[in-house]
């Protein structure tokens, strides 16, 4: 009798054992489920990217191509900086070219004497080849180049007030609501055109959000 007590106190403890083993279990694999729970359910509910059209006409205004960058729109990029680039470049040649030819004006047709024609070298002619001039034609030439070199300069003003005005309309476009989602109910009414008979109809009302 007495080694049967003792069995089933050993029984009883194992019993026991094991059960508050599983409810250890149990509690940290719950445990793992609301963390992971609360995990995914911030990581869901993240806050949408807003667009304001204030912030990204003043980005572009101070730096050409930060307003497409705050609208995510990168593919402008190429655009904005090509023709930056390609007027830079026009600047830049026709600058020199100017200041070639005007500097060949002053030293052979503004002396004391100027003579009525004179050989120069053109512009890049690595061979050194001369061609005779006229004061008029080489005046040309310099009006020429910086005529062009003061088109670079203008086109760039308008590439830069382009990349303005585009910011600014697409960022109003992207903020704009173009959903479909138009709400469609059926109210009844009652009116009483004559103030003596009361007359009772539908009113249709559309709701665009």
């Amino acid at each position: 009798m007495k080694k049967l007590l003792i069995g089933l106190f050993f029984f009883l403890g194992s019993l026991l054992t094991m059960q508050a083993q599983v409810l250890k279990e149990s509690n940290v694999v719950s445990l793992k489920d609301s963390v992971t729970s609360a995990i995914v359910k911030k990581d869901s509910v993240k806050k949408p990217y807003k667009i304001i059209p204030r912030v990204s006409t003043l980005r572009s205004a101070m730096v050409p191509g930060w307003g497409q960058i705050y609208n995510r729109q990168y593919w402008k990029l190429p655009f904005v900086y090509g023709g930056f680039a390609v007027n830079i470049y026009f600047i830049i040649t026709n600058q020199a070219k100017y200041s070639y030819y005007k500097q060949q004006y002053i030293d052979n047709f503004q002396v004391t004497s100027p003579p009525s024609s004179a050989k120069i070298t053109l512009y890049g002619d690595e061979s050194g080849t001369q061609r005779e001039v006229t004061s008029s034609q080489l005046n040309t030439f310099v009006n020429g180049y910086r005529r062009n070199r003061d088109g670079s300069y203008l086109f760039i003003a308008v590439v830069w007030v382009a990349n303005i005005i585009d910011a600014n309309v697409t960022a109003h476009l992207k903020t704009f609501d173009l959903t479909d989602d138009i709400s469609f109910k059926i109210q009844p009414t009652l009116t009483s055109p004559d103030m003596m008979n009361a007359v009772y109809g539908a009113k249709l009302t559309f709701a665009f959000k």
